[in-house]
């Protein structure tokens, strides 16, 4: 992720979630033994997003499909 990029973008306090190992969105503690799989580590390294809210994000899409 690039911090100068997200921050220009208006996501400063989201880095600052991050950087303290917490979810951007809900701001729970990452526990990296909380992912399910692969994949689910990988979107963590792009979003910064902890399990719960990557599968209310995109578990609840694909119910829409």
């Amino acid at each position: 992720m690039n911090r100068t990029l997200m921050e220009k973008a208006g996501f400063t306090e989201e880095m600052k979630l991050i950087e303290q190992r917490k979810c951007p969105l809900c701001s729970t503690k990452i526990d990296p033994k909380d992912f399910k799989d692969d994949l689910s580590v990988k979107e963590f390294t792009i979003s910064g997003m902890c399990q719960k809210c990557q599968d209310r994000i995109f578990l609840s899409n694909r119910e829409d499909e």
